[in-house]
């Protein structure tokens, strides 16, 4: 056999076991994924924070890029992947001479990573992406305004005149966007988000320059003199009819509603909506809306509002928000949360039912949900006040979860009478706690017939009033009725004592005391 080395037969061996592991490749479950999800894989795994399962990508590699041709090409077409670790200016610079002409979004931040200086070099490598339109997403968070402003004037190209760009995404704040939103026209635009005291020379160009937007989101002080109008802010909206969500904070806007009639905008695709300002700035927009049926979210954040505006105003759109929307007829949950300067209402659609008291009802939106901010001093009394009126108009009869840190009335226990799981926070159990006026309208019933789950959380030691809570729940059970107590949080201990004897009266009883609380009891009868 001759040992002559036959140099074609080597190569096409060669090729012939290359083609061989691509087809073993294309046979794995991995070759099955779409690229956009195996794209969306990779970003997951090179965030900052990585799942704890796969170890993130470290900053700066490459690696992943030399698994096999498919994973190669995946990463080329995920722009993100080449974004995850611009996080200022200088590693920018430095992608940007790696990627050669493949998309790179400027995504950076100010406040955690340095900026650097802008030199130059930067400046013409920001020129050239801006020419070859190949950004995506302009992120610029937390720079100073020596940094943004030669960074957006780079975007911009010289001379004036009307640029198609491919930018989907630009989040801002603190800069001056006049110029950007002048000379562009963003017709693959889909989420746009401004905030701090960014500057703009006219609304009206921001509504022809963006026609396609998804998510909108504004909460800026803006200067004096570039304070919108109602009806601006009203024809920006109407440009982008697509909208999903909507976040603006609208404390500053000069009403025009003298100038003629108001724009009607119908943003059928709307999915959340978030509004903060004061009533007369919230409603007139509110006003002008027209809502899809269904919505997943409803934020109202009002600010120096009265209690008479709260009903007089805002209770007419809770009343027909909660009735438009079928998903709050059925089985609806209710959070009420105060502190000194403000009162927090919530309600979302629940489940069908609970795991049992070991795990407290799910308080969060995972349907939907309406919201309620007000944001002033308000007396606890007045807030209570509020809370009451504000579920009166609910359907009452479709509340199965409350939740609340203040004080609650008969009146408004009576009122839900399909009240499945009822969570107090920081409660005080008086003499007769939750039992009906023996002479009032309610005696001799339940004032909550339907209840099946009691939570106590931060009850300051509740062996001083078990006879109080123990004639509750004697009460309560009567008849068969099945009931489970939950007592938890700080400043909570009961001695074991009161523990025997509610357990005796309940299904199940399930205390986490608070481990630096002691039994002033306990304490009591030792000395």
């Amino acid at each position: 056999m001759s040992r002559e080395i036959n140099h074609d037969s080597i190569l096409a061996l060669e090729a012939e076991i290359i083609r061989l592991k691509r087809t073993r490749n294309s046979l794995l479950n991995i070759a099955h994924i779409p690229p956009e999800i195996l794209g969306h894989i990779f970003r997951f795994n090179a965030k900052e924070v990585g799942n704890p399962h796969f170890p993130k990508i470290p900053k700066g590699s490459y690696n992943f890029l030399l698994v096999c041709r498919h994973w190669f090409q995946v990463a080329l077409r995920t722009p993100g992947l080449w974004t995850s670790w611009g996080n200022n200016l200088k590693d920018w610079k430095q992608l940007y001479l790696r990627s050669g002409i493949s998309t790179l979004d400027l995504i950076l931040d100010g406040l955690r990573y340095p900026s650097g200086d802008f030199d130059e070099a930067l400046r013409d490598a920001l020129r050239d992406r801006a020419a070859r339109d190949v950004i995506r997403k302009v992120h610029l968070r937390d720079f100073d305004t020596e940094i943004l402003t030669p960074v957006i004037s780079s975007l911009i190209p010289e001379g004036e005149g009307v640029r198609t760009s491919s930018i989907e995404s630009i989040v801002l704040s603190n800069v001056d966007v006049s110029d950007l939103f002048a000379r562009h026209r963003f017709p693959k635009l889909r989420n746009l988000d401004l905030s701090g005291r960014f500057k703009i020379s006219s609304w009206d160009h921001l509504k022809t320059t963006t026609t396609a937007l998804t998510d909108l989101s504004l909460t800026a002080a803006v200067p004096p003199s570039a304070i919108p109008t109602m009806s601006q802010i009203l024809s920006l909206l109407a440009s982008n009819p697509n909208l999903q969500s909507l976040k603006l904070s609208v404390i500053s806007i000069n009403d025009d509603r003298r100038d003629g009639p108001r724009l009607q905008v119908s943003l059928r695709h709307l999915e959340h909506i978030s509004l903060t300002g004061t009533p007369r700035h919230v409603f007139p927009i509110l006003h002008q809306l027209e809502f899809p049926e269904r919505m997943d979210q409803l934020d109202i954040i009002l600010c120096d509002c009265t209690q008479q505006e709260v009903l007089d105003v805002m209770g007419p759109y809770i009343r027909d928000y909660l009735r438009r929307d079928p998903r709050f007829r059925d089985r609806l949950g209710i959070l009420v949360s105060s502190s000194s300067s403000c009162i927090w209402f919530h309600a979302s659609v629940v489940g069908v039912g609970y795991h049992g008291p070991k795990r407290l009802p799910q308080h969060g939106p995972p349907y939907g949900r309406f919201q309620a901010i007000l944001s002033q001093q308000i007396p606890r009394n007045t807030q209570e006040r509020i809370c009451t009126d504000v579920l009166a108009l609910l359907p009452q009869e479709s509340i199965v979860s409350y939740k609340t840190d203040l004080s609650i009335t008969e009146e408004v226990v009576a009122a839900m009478p399909n009240l499945e799981a009822l969570h107090l926070v920081d409660p005080v159990i008086p003499d007769g706690f939750l039992l009906p006026d023996p002479n009032g309208p309610n005696a001799h019933k339940k004032l909550l017939p339907s209840l099946r789950w009691l939570y106590l959380e931060d009850v300051n030691t509740v062996c001083g009033r078990c006879d109080s809570l123990a004639t509750y729940l004697a009460h309560q059970t009567s008849g068969n009725q099945i009931i489970s107590l939950s007592v938890f949080g700080e400043r909570v201990h009961v001695c074991w004592e009161a523990i025997k004897r509610i357990e005796g009266l309940v299904e199940e009883f399930v205390y986490v005391p608070d481990p630096d609380e002691e039994c002033p009891f306990e304490l009591s009868s030792a000395t």
